[in-house]
């Protein structure tokens, strides 16, 4: 079993070295890439060896993502830190003050939105998921761990897309959309199973 678990390490150091060379170039490195994912997807397989399916590929998940936050500090620690500039002494008048002011109010409004209406959509959409899975008959903690991944990855895309896309209808008709149907998914499960 230590075997199992120092593979499961090594390919986990291995894939996100990997693929924090692929992100540093220049150009898009598809074999790193390819490669990095293929490493830590081997890593995960490695540690499900340990025990069984659900906890071996939950602790493969953990170190995955341990692996990737210690490489974050290591970067971080070694990153010089860059010494700020000084502003240019510029006379900003009281009206020009007050419209920066209320653009940046604005700007936080705007993100503030983008998050809150992109995480509402989201909750909707992996409750829907996780109950269509249960009813489905999917095994229970591979429903969880698939949900706890599509959450966070929907909830980045639709704060992307609402953030980004200059189309106010199709932004409008994307969020009731999904909520709608999310929502009738919710209840027809929460139906079928009360009855």
């Amino acid at each position: 079993m230590i075997i199992w678990q120092m593979t499961g390490v090594c390919l986990s150091f291995l894939g996100v070295l990997l693929l924090y060379l692929g992100w540093k170039r220049k150009r898009r490195s598809w074999p790193h890439i390819v490669a990095g994912w293929g490493f830590v997807l081997g890593s995960i397989i490695a540690w499900g060896q340990t025990s069984a399916a659900d906890k071996g590929a939950a602790l493969g998940i953990i170190v995955v993502v341990l692996t990737g936050l210690a490489a974050l500090a290591i970067i971080a620690v070694k990153t010089p830190v860059k010494a700020r500039r000084k502003p240019r002494k510029a006379a900003i008048q009281g009206p020009v003050q007050a419209s920066l002011w209320h653009e940046g109010l604005s700007m936080t409004a705007s993100i503030l939105a983008i998050v809150i209406v992109g995480m509402i959509a989201s909750i909707a959409a992996c409750t829907a998921f996780f109950l269509a899975n249960r009813a489905a008959g999917v095994e229970h903690t591979a429903n969880i761990i698939v949900t706890m991944f599509a959450f966070p990855t929907l909830w980045a895309g639709l704060a992307t897309y609402i953030g980004y896309s200059n189309n106010l209808g199709g932004k409008i008709r994307l969020l009731l959309g999904l909520v709608v149907v999310c929502g009738a998914i919710i209840f027809a499960t929460m139906r079928a199973s009360v009855s």
